[in-house]
């Protein structure tokens, strides 16, 4: 399940993905996934990795986004990629 929020009046509409995946101790973990302007720190989008821990996040390309991964259990810090910039 994933969220959009409106990105910017100046953001192209030019489509581009972003994937990754999601490990706790080596291991693939579902978690909640936040995409952040980096220009303002609105929140832009929100999804979720699926149970192998993978995720795809379709964002317009040059635009720089701060994606952050929380831990629901609170056992476990962020994970933190920021500067993110779709080509």
């Amino acid at each position: 399940m994933s969220k959009s929020y409106p990105v910017s009046k100046n953001a192209t509409s030019k489509i581009s993905v972003i994937s990754g995946k999601i490990l706790e101790l080596g291991k693939p973990v579902p978690r909640p996934i936040r995409v952040y302007s980096r220009l303002n720190g609105a929140l832009l989008k929100t999804t979720q990795s699926n149970e192998n821990g993978e995720y795809k996040i379709y964002l317009p390309l040059d635009v720089a986004y701060s994606i952050i991964s929380i831990d629901p259990n609170k056992q476990f810090n962020a994970v933190i990629q920021d500067n993110v910039v779709p080509k």
